[in-house]
């Protein structure tokens, strides 16, 4: 597992989890956040491990997920919520 900051576009600050993908560290920001589980949206994921190259996700870090509404997936149900979040930089 590797520790991933989600947040949508717009929003200034990352919400971090563990998890073993980028999509799975969306989904489960989806699940998580209040108001946007049922709905489709695009995802800024970063590897917190590997420097930040474009906060705009034009670069390798952090990437573009599409999430679309739907159930919580397997890999999403093992993402473990660290309850931190960090601004974006």
């Amino acid at each position: 597992m590797r520790e991933f900051g989600v947040r949508r576009y717009g929003d200034l600050q990352y919400h971090h989890c563990l998890a073993e993908t980028e999509a799975d560290a969306a989904v489960w920001f989806a699940h998580a956040q209040t108001g946007i589980s049922g709905k489709d949206f695009q995802a800024l994921v970063k590897d917190v491990s590997k420097p930040v190259s474009d906060e705009a996700g034009i670069g390798a870090n952090p990437i573009v997920v599409a999430v679309h509404h739907g159930p919580l997936t397997e890999g999403a149900k093992a993402a473990t919520d660290l309850k931190r979040t960090s601004p974006i930089r």
